[in-house]
C-alpha cells in the first residue's frame, strides 16, 4: 500500500482530530481548576470570622511594687479573616497586659491593652478596664505545715509525722498582706479509709488568723507532701504528766496530783518507740478552791489511736498567793492610813501656828 493512499483517507484525519481535541480539553481543564483555586483562596481569605479567647492577664510593674486586684485570666475578642482568626484561637500567640509602669503605690484604674496580634485583625479585651492596688513589695518566710484529715484513715491505722521536700516557703506581697500570714500550709487530699502513705503535689496557700487565703506569691508554689500511714496495734505503758491549761487565775497557786500514775497506749511501733511519757492537759480556769474533776485523755496525736483509760481523776488543790495577796493589802492599806494620819496631823499644826500669827497681829 502506499503512503500517500493512506494519508488521504478519512481514518487519518480522524486521528488527528482525536488527538487535538485531547490536548484542547487538557488545556482547559488545567486552567479552569487554576482559576477555581485561586477564587477559593480568595473566598476563604475574605470570608470574616470573630472568636472569644480567654488568656492570662500580664501587669508590667516595676520589681520593687506588688499589684493586687486584677483577674488572673481575661478575654479577648477578635475579629477578622476567617483564617488568622482561626490560626490566633488555635495558637493564642498574643498577650492581654495593664501597663503599670510610672504609677505610684496607690489605687490606679487602667485600659487593658493587646500586643502581637496581626494588623488585619482587630481585638478587644473584656473587661476593658481594671482598677488595681500597688503598694510596696514585701517579702517574708514562713515554716510549711502539711495538714490532713485524719478521721479519713482507716480504722487500726494512724499518721505519722507529715512532711513535704521543703521546710520553709517564702510568701511575696504587700507589706499589710504579709504581716496577716499566720500559716502557710500545703492540704493533702485521702480518701476514706485510707490503710496506706500518701505523697501528693500540693499547691501551698498563705492564711490569715481565720484561715482564709491571701493574695501572695508563694515560692515553691507547690510541694511534694507525704503522709505516713502505719498499722497502729503497738501497745505501751508511759507515764501520765499533768499540766495545767485553759488560764487559771494568777494570785492563786494550782496543785496537780492522780492516782493513776500511767497509762497504756496504743498506736503505731514508731509513734510509741519516740513516747516516754503522756501530757493531760488539765483546765483550771474557774477553779476557786481544791476540787477534783474527771479529765478526759486527748488522743489527737501523731500515730496514736488509743489510751487506756480514756480518762483519770485529778485532785486540783488551790493554794498559796491568795493570803499573802490580803496580807500585803492590809499591809498597803495601814501605810495608807498612817499616811493619812501623818498629814492630818501636819494639817493641824500648821492650823494651830496660822491662828497665832493672827492673834499676835
Amino acid at each position: 500500500m502506499k503512503f500517500s493512499k493512506l494519508s488521504n483517507t478519512k481514518f487519518v484525519y480522524s486521528i488527528i482530530s482525536l488527538i487535538f481535541a485531547c490536548f484542547l480539553f487538557g488545556y482547559v481543564t488545567t486552567d479552569t481548576g487554576a482559576n477555581t483555586n485561586g477564587a477559593t483562596n480568595k473566598a476563604t481569605l475574605s470570608t470574616q470570622k470573630s472568636a472569644t479567647v480567654t488568656v492570662p492577664l500580664k501587669v508590667n510593674v516595676s520589681s520593687k511594687y506588688f499589684v493586687e486586684g486584677y483577674p488572673e485570666n481575661v478575654k479577648v475578642k477578635i475579629n477578622g479573616p476567617a483564617a488568622l482568626v482561626q490560626t490566633a484561637e488555635n495558637t493564642k500567640n498574643f498577650q492581654a497586659y495593664a501597663d503599670l509602669e510610672g504609677l505610684k503605690p496607690g489605687k490606679h484604674t487602667v485600659k487593658l491593652k493587646v500586643s502581637g496580634v496581626s494588623h488585619e485583625l482587630s481585638a478587644n479585651v473584656q473587661p476593658e478596664k481594671v482598677t488595681v492596688t500597688i503598694s510596696k513589695k514585701a517579702t517574708a518566710t514562713f515554716p510549711i505545715q502539711v495538714r490532713f484529715d485524719s478521721t479519713l484513715i482507716g480504722n487500726g491505722y494512724a499518721a505519722g509525722i507529715a512532711s513535704s521536700n521543703y521546710s520553709r516557703a517564702k510568701v511575696i506581697g504587700s507589706r499589710s498582706s504579709i504581716n496577716a500570714v499566720t500559716n502557710v500550709v500545703a492540704n493533702v487530699s485521702l480518701p476514706e479509709g485510707i490503710q496506706h502513705s500518701v505523697t501528693q503535689n500540693v499547691t501551698l496557700q498563705a492564711l490569715d488568723e481565720n484561715g482564709k487565703p491571701l493574695n501572695v506569691i508563694i515560692e515553691p508554689t507547690t510541694v511534694k507532701a507525704t503522709v505516713p500511714i502505719y498499722a497502729a496495734t503497738t501497745t505501751k505503758k508511759v507515764n501520765v504528766h499533768l499540766v495545767a491549761s485553759g488560764g487559771g487565775d494568777n494570785t492563786k497557786n494550782y496543785s496537780l496530783s492522780t492516782n493513776t500514775k500511767t497509762v497504756t497506749v496504743t498506736g503505731t511501733k514508731q509513734a510509741l518507740s519516740r513516747l516516754q511519757s503522756l501530757n493531760v492537759a488539765v483546765p483550771v480556769s474557774g477553779v476557786t478552791s481544791s476540787t477534783t474533776k474527771t479529765v478526759p485523755i486527748d488522743t489527737i496525736q501523731n500515730g496514736i489511736i488509743a489510751v487506756s483509760p480514756s480518762s483519770i481523776n485529778v485532785q486540783i488543790t488551790v493554794s498559796g498567793q491568795e493570803n499573802q495577796s490580803s496580807i500585803q493589802n492590809q499591809n498597803d492599806n495601814n501605810q495608807q492610813s498612817s499616811q493619812i494620819t501623818t498629814s492630818q496631823k501636819a494639817n493641824n499644826q500648821s492650823q494651830r501656828n496660822q491662828s497665832q500669827e493672827n492673834v499676835t497681829q
